[in-house]
């Protein structure tokens, strides 16, 4: 990656820069990948100068000037106080200031009594030191800057502001250090800051309830660190950002209330982790993202709503929440791994599949997770119903769980009906809606309450049972009222009673035997008939379901 770097020049020439005369000057040349970018004149200002306005309880204005080597710790020394004894700032202002070092710029224990500037400022070379300072202000200021330094350290600062502005700076070097920051306002944006290959780490930094705005950063270091960060109250907006092949953690962060959104971002490689985060009661949305990268975790998260829609999944994906009442995927193409195989059978309410395409594998339990009341606690139609089970359908046949498999058919197969009943009702008129009606009846009696769509020989057989003893029972009817008989045609002597010759009739009928020892009268000629059909049918309906269970 190319690198920005300055050619500096000390003249003894003066310069005026609003209303104000300083003796020297010096060109600050700018190139970028060997090129020459920019060339700029400022004010050169000696950091005793800044001492004594310091001294003075003066607002220290470095506008437009170049400061070399300034430190708040050899400050102290020569004014021999204690090394970590807070300097007071009236106010600071430094646009477009050029602060440079041969070791550090250190502003670390400053108190900023008034506000502070820092707009299109450069800090060039060593590091950068605000550890401990405390901004007391209503408007901290370093957006546009450019920090160039090997390490920028804003650990145990304390921001206690209206808002505080990081906005389109760029940080380089190594690292970029938030730790244990308290960061109070009403809003805090680093919107298009470009944090490069910088480590940045922000663990164990405290939010307040105002806005957290990171949206459209750029992020190419190898660790993102924001584990157990307590972000309060107010969203936490990481909107169209784009993660490079780094680490981005946020384990144990908690979101006391506020929606935090990484919408149309996208990862390019690495690790992302949210293992034991605590969203509050507030959604977590990672809609529209694409995630190139190697594994996402949400194992043991506490959400009201995960949503991670109409987004293109590469990598493996552990959603073994804590507790959550949504998980969305609708419309998203999972590549890998899905798991969803949480340890408590509650930890979810609802989880969305429509219009999802599943690539890969989902690791999930019919039983053990709930699956039909997640999907069933929609409040969608029969046919997204029917869609969604065929989803989780098709993925137990991948993973051999057949006996899931078989359930989720089931339930495909319901909904498929319901879906196509509402269809066939759409439009027609009143006189058509009990014919329709009475024939999805008899689809549902015949294929699901009689052997759940193929997939229970045990359920055939007793629907057989019940079945020869249902027409057994109208053949002793329709003797009994006079309108058919079962007649013994060879006169055995075996005595049977009307019962017995019926329950034999029945039985010899519906398995198409046909012995002729017996044979019907009158109508029950054609309840015969309609039972040797039934036979038939519910014979091979047997064979087919007992087939497929011996094949899987």
């Amino acid at each position: 990656m190319a690198q920005i770097f300055y050619e500096i020049e000390v003249l003894d020439e003066s310069i005026e820069l609003d209303g104000i005369h300083h003796n020297k000057s010096v060109k600050v040349v700018e190139f970028y990948a060997q090129k020459k970018i920019r060339e700029r004149y400022l004010a050169h200002v000696d950091v005793e100068e800044i001492y004594m306005a310091i001294d003075a309880g003066k607002v220290v204005n470095l506008d437009s000037c170049y400061v070399k080597d300034f430190s708040l710790t050899e400050y102290r020394r020569q004014r021999k106080i204690d090394l970590k004894e807070t300097i007071n700032f009236r106010g600071l202002t430094a646009k477009n200031a050029f602060f440079d070092c041969d070791a550090y710029t250190d502003f670390s224990h400053a108190r900023f009594n008034g506000d502070v500037n820092f707009d299109h400022a450069v800090f060039s070379h060593g590091s950068l030191n605000f550890t401990h300072a405390v901004f007391d202000s209503t408007q901290v200021d370093f957006s546009n800057c450019a920090f160039h330094s090997h390490q920028t350290l804003f650990q145990y600062a304390e921001f206690d502001s209206e808002k505080i502005n990081f906005e389109n700076s760029h940080f380089n070097g190594e690292i970029v250090s938030f730790i244990n920051a308290s960061i109070r306002a009403d809003e805090i944006t680093f919107k298009r800051a470009n944090f490069n290959t910088c480590k940045v780490k922000f663990h164990f930094a405290e939010f307040g309830d105002g806005a957290k705005i990171f949206e459209k950063i750029k992020f190419f270091g190898p660790v993102l660190d924001f584990r157990r960060v307590i972000f309060g109250k107010g969203k936490i907006d990481f909107r169209r950002s784009l993660f490079g092949p780094g680490h981005v953690t946020f384990e144990e962060s908690a979101v006391t209330a506020g929606k935090l959104t990484f919408r149309l971002s996208k990862f390019e490689g690495g690790d992302i982790s949210f293992r034991r985060v605590d969203f509050g009661k507030d959604e977590a949305n990672f809609d529209h993202i694409d995630f190139g990268c190697r594994t996402i975790s949400f194992e043991s998260v506490v959400a009201k709503k995960i949503s991670i829609s109409n987004s293109n999944i590469h990598a493996t994906m552990d959603l073994r929440i804590k507790k959550a009442d949504e998980i969305n995927l609708e419309e998203s193409y999972m590549h890998s791994i899905t798991d969803l195989n949480f340890l408590k059978p509650d930890a979810l309410r609802v989880l969305k599949l429509k219009g999802a395409r599943n690539l890969g594998k989902i690791i999930i339990d019919w039983k053990k997770n709930s699956v039909r009341d997640l999907i069933m606690n929609q409040n969608v139609e029969p046919k997204s119903m029917a869609e969604q089970f065929n989803i989780i359908k098709d993925n137990f046949t991948k993973n051999g769980q057949y006996s899931d498999e078989d359930h989720a058919y089931v339930h495909f197969k319901r909904f498929e009906l319901a879906a196509s009943k509402a269809d066939s009702l759409k439009d027609k008129a009143s006189v058509f809606k009990p014919f329709i009606s009475f024939v999805y009846w008899l689809r549902s009696l015949i294929f699901d309450k009689m052997g759940l769509f193929a997939t229970s020989p045990n359920r055939v057989f007793v629907s057989m049972v019940v079945a020869i003893a249902l027409f057994a029972s109208i053949y002793v009817s329709f003797e009994l009222m006079g309108i058919g008989r079962i007649i013994n045609s060879v006169d055995a002597h075996d005595k049977l009673d009307i019962i017995d010759k019926s329950l034999y009739h029945s039985s010899i009928t519906f398995f198409t035997i046909g012995y002729g020892d017996y044979y019907p009268t009158s109508w029950n000629r054609l309840v015969s008939a309609i039972e040797g059909w039934v036979g038939v049918f519910l014979m091979s309906y047997f064979t087919v379901a007992f087939v497929r269970k011996i094949l899987r």
